[in-house]
């Protein structure tokens, strides 16, 4: 199926009333010859902290089969990848600190409802007609996850969320872990901000900040990934993050009133080396939702698009979709 890509760039300034324009960047990858009257399924992806939008949509030189958005929109599903507030090519303000995880969540949230409004309207992407009964699905990756679980609790904007390579419960295995239960909330955000800063290789954490792929490469890559695709993550995916985002994801429990308001359907994907202490403990972080899918991919590590085994996954995503988004 011949598919087309658009990019867009969304204002979501009138949500956030932030004073200056904000916009949020984002990529459409969609079938190209989707009738009116049809009914596609919808998904909104937002990648992990300090990775561009590119993540959905790996392109690495030399190399055909990266990307996740065209693999699923050859079968037939819009894919609409979008960076988050601060990251990529989305609006960056001088003072970002206002930029946690909730603003994120509201970002995204208006994000969608414009995505929402253009593919009903058919005016979000030329090659589409309007597409009233197109069915909208969320998903994230890792800091990405966190925003989605936080849009899903506080609007419910989805009829099902995918959740990859995040925890309502412990981000585990990215630096050693201190006695969270004896730490005030102060004193585990300063442990968190002083860990952030060593592992970016800085004395004293920025505003907006990287991540060097090299200080996670025991997490972020399995060690059999060839190094012209670690090379091109670093040149192509790596991206800035707001402090207050990354802060907020690494801290403990901090989405966790969030997911445990999720009634929809839920996706939850894990490398075999990943963020999660015990994958299989996970779904109990969504008490509301009566229908939980979980996936553990083999040989998989926390970026889970750059795996050998990425298409386990989307094969066993893309099945999910089809069974709690129906398209009849």
């Amino acid at each position: 199926m011949k598919i087309t890509r658009t990019e867009l760039s969304i204002d979501v300034s009138s949500v956030l009333q932030h004073g200056p324009a904000l916009v949020v960047t984002a990529t459409a990858v969609a079938p190209a010859d989707l009738a009116a009257g049809s009914r596609p399924i919808v998904v909104v992806a937002i990648p992990g902290g300090t990775y561009h939008r590119r993540y959905w949509d790996l392109q690495p030189p030399g190399r055909v089969g990266y990307s996740m958005a065209a693999h699923l929109a050859e079968r037939g599903v819009i894919v609409i990848a979008c960076d988050y507030l601060g990251g990529g090519d989305s609006s960056r303000p001088d003072d970002g600190d206002f930029i946690g995880l909730r603003t994120q969540a509201a970002a995204a949230h208006a994000a969608f409802e414009r995505i929402r409004e253009g593919v009903v309207g058919g005016s979000l992407i030329a090659a589409l007609p309007a597409l009233p009964d197109a069915i909208f699905v969320g998903i994230g990756q890792s800091l990405g996850g966190f925003v989605t679980m936080i849009q899903q609790g506080e609007y419910a904007d989805y009829v099902a969320v995918g959740i990859f390579g995040a925890s309502p419960l412990l981000i585990a295995n990215t630096r050693d872990q201190p006695d969270w239960d004896a730490l005030s909330e102060a004193e585990r955000r300063d442990f968190i901000l002083r860990e952030n800063a060593r592992q970016s290789g800085v004395g004293e954490l920025p505003m907006y900040h990287g991540a060097p792929r090299a200080q996670y490469a025991g997490i972020f890559h399995v060690p059999d990934v060839p190094a012209d695709l670690v090379a091109y993550d670093e040149e192509s995916c790596h991206t800035l993050i707001p402090r207050n985002s990354g802060i907020d994801g690494m801290t403990p429990g901090f989405a966790k009133a969030s997911a445990a308001r999720i009634t929809s359907p839920v996706f939850l994907a894990f490398g075999e080396f990943d963020v999660s202490a015990n994958p299989h403990l996970e779904p109990s972080g969504y008490p509301a939702s009566s229908d939980i899918t979980l996936a553990v991919v083999d040989n998989m590590a926390h970026m889970h698009n750059f795996a050998d085994t990425r298409e386990q996954l989307w094969t066993r995503f893309l099945r999910w979709l089809t069974a709690v988004a129906p398209q009849d």
